[in-house]
């Protein structure tokens, strides 16, 4: 608050309009890049890779721009309800401690955790957390811990640390779990909607005669290549099959007799 409070008080007119325009300008960038890039992230990583794998780009662009409301709408709110921009701060820093961190500490160092893992975790952290009670947006808890006080109205339990441990070791359990229900068996493949587990198969089998098919290219589906000594780089490995013709031909044996 200290720029804004000398641009309009310590400075002429017109340098306060420009300046207060400046940091007007500041501010609704980054405010916008983070819906915009929210909102981005939610219908590429979340709508299009979890549940709609076969959508269209405009329906991905609908998708951007329902959210670009929705997340909006959901900072306004936080906005209002906050009292102080500390407070802002404060959350944001709560919610990247309790739900990212541990996703972090398991795409890093936990191997074999997968997207179920994921969910729930985020699902258990936020969950505690919201029951937990925030005095900045006041949400009254739901869960009392031990040492809640009373008259002040203060969890004194680290009930946050709790969510992020929880939300770490259900990631852990929930990703091993599902591991062990789809490798063994116990649920069939279809059951893998997120296609976390289940390798992804092909709806139809490429013919190993066909080297391209759907503009990609199967490297192990090419014929074999064999050695031949040669003055040229370019024809020391040639293709067998391509070059079988060539090989037979009289002219090539005469020349290879010489």
């Amino acid at each position: 608050m200290i720029l804004p409070i000398v641009l309009q008080y310590l400075c002429p007119v017109y340098i306060s309009f420009f300046g207060l325009g400046a940091v007007s300008a500041a501010v609704m960038s980054s405010a916008d890049s983070s819906i915009l890039s929210a909102s981005s992230m939610f219908a590429r990583n979340i709508y299009q890779l979890s549940f709609r794998q076969s959508a269209s780009d405009k329906e991905i662009v609908w998708v951007m721009r329902i959210t670009i409301f929705v997340f909006g709408a959901a900072a306004t709110a936080m906005a209002l309800l906050a009292q102080s921009v500390y407070g802002l701060w404060y959350l944001s820093s709560d919610l990247v401690y309790i739900i990212i961190f541990p996703q972090l500490l398991c795409v890093l160092f936990i191997k074999g955790t997968n997207t179920y893992g994921a969910v729930a975790g985020y699902l258990f952290g936020v969950i505690l957390r919201i029951t937990g009670g925030e005095p900045y947006l006041h949400l009254q808890p739901l869960i009392f811990y031990p040492g809640w006080d009373q008259e002040q109205q203060i969890q004194r339990f680290p009930f946050k640390t709790l969510a992020m441990l929880t939300s770490f070791f259900t990631n852990i359990g929930v990703s091993y779990l599902a591991k062990y229900l789809f490798e063994s068996s116990t649920l069939p493949p279809k059951f893998d909607f997120l296609d976390a587990v289940v390798a992804k198969h092909s709806k139809e089998n490429m013919d190993k005669a066909t080297l391209v098919k759907s503009d990609n290219i199967v490297l192990n589906e090419l014929a074999p290549v064999n050695p031949r000594h040669s003055l040229t780089l370019s024809s020391t490995f040639t293709n067998k099959e391509a070059f079988s013709d060539i090989d037979s031909s009289p002219d090539v044996s005469a020349a290879e007799d010489n």
